[in-house]
């Protein structure tokens, strides 16, 4: 793109932010196909530290609809331009044309209107609109478009005929360039509502650097006032004055008033009556919701209520979760609730000395609060316990999918020294182990409210499905090395003192022989041949079985990608956005999709491999149940 990097990012003074080359992007959006807010504007604007916008429309709700990603570019150190414009009545040319009223008044009356205005000191996103004006970190000038005699043009004439440039330029802080241009304004609705359509040119892919430019060149006609058919105003001292009566105080109060706009979601009729129990049972209990119903969302309103209610404060919240990456899923769902946390997980040394630091100023008062969220396996461990236990203030655990923390070693994580306790599961009882069940319940006081499956279906929170088992059967060798482990079994389970360790082996060997059965991969071939189309699809398959059936997939010519512990967590969420839009058909897993992952266009699993412990499948029906228009039963 023909764009002097420097020119253009004079006096713009910046914190480092990632580059737009690690987003995926695509040519051209279209909001009958893509989720244009989500997929495009908030992931380029988080990426941001200048924005130059021509919009025809433009409202204090785009900051609302796409707060997340405007609190990042306030974090970023962003400036933006924004040309807009107003529609001018008859009635106010005339008063104009009379010397009754000045293009300014007008303008400001219109704007209060636009800029939803009415009651500011309400609006979190006015708010960060007022602060960023009032640190010159936003220039807004209006347009008014011109008719041919010169006069203002009316809304009694064909308006966007004059004036229906709508255009975007975004940097990032290495000076690449994103741009679009299309026919979307900057409004909530026509990044929520909207049937809209653009395209995007990025300065570092060849071919494109032209009609980049050219959006430059346009947008920097309006801003000079240069345009042929159109007057440029700068804005309103009237509305600047009032706008900046409403700044908050500082960036963070800006950009926490922003992050409060990201509980957009809100509760649903049963998430509440959650909360209310757990509340009511003196903050313990365990919460049993099927998959795919908010227990997430539902956790995070408990801690937010917590806050709210008289009495002692919680000050130091620990969440525990099973893996790596719904560590930084936790996170992520925090922050838009503007709550800051912490992450402990892995070796002691990358989160030891931190940790230990927070909780000093902690104790010290030098901080107010201290979110921790952990993997289960670190939480329990004896490093991140003894440092929970010098805390000595009051204190909540959260436990994601509870159920896994019943083990002996795990179960260690379960300090006394946790005033409030609330525990997350769709299956709490542990398969197979009254003792590990006992430990849960009795630490986290049972039960305390319960919305399954059937509930959630029928209430139309999660997609009818249907289930559909095929038989197999093994092959003559398999059933010989079947009963040879089933023999070997029983002559050792029959002995006076049968070792343990030896029988699990045995068992775990003989369970391995129907998980990989041959015969399930000609079973597979054959769901394949009569299925018309294969798209929006898991298939869970042992380690055994996975190379075959991405074989399988590729000789057929279905797009598919692997989706396994190899994969970090930049690279699953870019599956994740290619699989919910369709440029990835099948997504191949073991275990990884079995918890904590949401893509609610999911369709189809196809479950090769899987133990008898009914937890797993209920997780991987889960994956498939989340309500999408674009599905009417899942499968």
């Amino acid at each position: 793109m023909i764009i002097k990097r420097h020119s253009y990012m004079r006096g713009v003074e910046t914190r480092r932010a990632v580059a737009f080359t690690e987003i995926m992007l695509k040519e051209t959006y279209d909001s009958d196909e893509d989720h244009i807010l989500n997929d495009f504007y908030v992931p380029v604007l988080s990426h941001s530290v200048r924005y130059d916008r021509l919009a025809g429309y433009f409202s204090s709700t785009a900051l609302a609809s796409s707060a997340k990603g405007m609190a990042q570019f306030l974090q970023n150190g962003g400036k933006m331009r924004l040309v807009t414009s107003v529609q001018i009545t008859v009635e106010d040319q005339q008063a104009i044309e009379k010397g009754l009223a000045t293009p300014e008044a007008v303008i400001s009356r219109m704007m209060i209107r636009d800029l939803d205005l009415a009651d500011c000191l309400k609006k979190d996103y006015v708010g960060a609109l007022a602060w960023m004006l009032a640190k010159e970190t936003l220039e807004i000038k209006v347009v008014v478009p011109l008719s041919n005699d010169g006069t203002f043009h009316t809304q009694a004439l064909d308006y966007n005929s004059i004036y229906h440039q709508k255009i975007g330029i975004l940097q990032d802080s290495d000076g690449n360039v994103v741009s679009f241009s299309g026919s979307i304004n900057e409004t909530g609705k026509a990044w929520n509502e909207n049937v809209e359509e653009f395209k995007v040119f990025c300065s570092w892919k060849l071919g494109q650097n032209i009609y980049g430019s050219k959006d430059v060149k346009r947008f920097e006609k309006f801003w000079h006032g240069q345009s042929n058919r159109a007057q440029v105003f700068d804005l309103p001292t009237a509305i600047r004055e009032r706008l900046i009566q409403c700044a908050p105080e500082n960036e963070e109060e800006a950009v926490l008033g922003l992050s409060r706009k990201n509980l957009v979601p809100s509760l649903r009729p049963y998430q509440i009556k959650a909360v209310e129990k757990w509340m009511a049972n003196g903050r313990r209990g365990i919460l049993e919701m099927a998959t795919g119903t908010g227990k997430t969302f539902t956790a995070i309103s408990c801690i937010v209520q917590m806050r709210d209610k008289p009495g002692p404060r919680t000050r130091l919240v620990v969440i525990a979760c099973p893996y790596v990456h719904l560590v930084t899923q936790w996170m992520r769902e925090l922050e838009r609730f503007g709550i800051k946390s912490r992450k402990a997980h892995g070796a002691a040394s990358s989160w030891q000395t931190d940790i230990a630091n927070y909780i000093i100023k902690l104790k010290g008062d030098i901080i107010n609060e201290l979110v921790v969220v952990t993997t289960h396996d670190t939480f329990s461990s004896k490093k991140f316990t003894d440092q929970i236990s010098r805390c000595g203030v009051n204190s909540l655990v959260v436990a994601d999918e509870v159920h896994k923390l019943g083990t002996d070693h795990r179960s260690e994580g379960l300090l006394s020294s946790y005033v409030s306790r609330l525990g997350l599961s769709a299956t709490p009882e542990r398969y197979f182990d009254d003792d590990g069940t006992r430990t849960i319940f009795k630490y986290f006081g049972g039960v305390v409210y319960k919305f399954g499956l059937d509930d959630a279906i029928h209430q139309g929170f999660l997609s009818h499905y249907m289930l559909f088992p095929h038989a197999i059967y093994l092959t003559d060798e398999e059933m010989e090395m079947y009963n040879s482990r089933s023999r070997q079994i029983a002559i050792e389970y029959a002995k006076e003192n049968p070792d343990h360790e030896l029988l699990k082996t045995l068992i775990l060997k003989r369970s391995r022989i129907v998980r990989d059965a041959h015969a399930k991969i000609d079973k597979f071939k054959d769901i394949l041949k009569s299925t018309d189309a294969i798209d929006h699809c898991l298939v869970y398959c042992s380690d055994q079985q996975i190379d075959t059936v991405a074989s399988i997939l590729y000789q057929r010519g279905i797009t598919y990608h692997k989706f396994t512990y190899k994969e970090d967590q930049k690279m699953r969420d870019a599956l994740l956005t290619e699989f919910a839009r369709g440029d990835v058909s099948v997504l191949v897993a073991m275990k990884c999709l079995d918890e904590g992952v949401d893509v609610p266009s999911t369709k189809t699993a196809i479950i090769l491999a899987s133990s008898r412990n009914p937890a797993e499948f209920v997780q991987r029906r889960g994956r498939i149940l989340r309500v999408d228009s674009k599905k009417s039963c899942a499968v």
